[in-house]
């Protein structure tokens, strides 16, 4: 499964998460579960970490489009704290600030 549509699930399934609880609060926080966005991080790596080093490099993720342009937003929009790796955490936070 090419990038795009890991991507595109990973939302799908951070949507469909729609309101939690997290465990002990009484109030509801928008976004999905911890567990499956780091469940779509993993789909992505499955696809796409050439290396098999458990982080997403700038190459591997610029790699995985057609479209140059969108693969340098999309990689950068990812790539947090711009260091030319995607890693979990950054996922994990991307995705929950994408669901706010």
């Amino acid at each position: 499964m090419g990038l795009n549509r890991v991507l595109i699930l990973a939302v799908v399934l951070a949507m469909a998460g729609g309101m939690i609880q997290p465990a002990g609060l009484g109030a509801q926080t928008k976004g999905p579960p911890v567990e499956m966005v780091k469940s779509a991080y993993q789909e992505i790596l499955r696809s796409c970490d050439a290396n098999k080093d458990g982080q997403l490099s700038a190459q591997e993720c610029l790699g995985a489009w057609k479209d140059k342009a969108k693969a340098e937003k999309e990689c950068k929009y990812w790539d947090a704290n711009g260091d030319g790796t995607i890693t979990e955490g950054e996922y994990v936070d991307q995705v929950r600030k994408m669901m706010k």
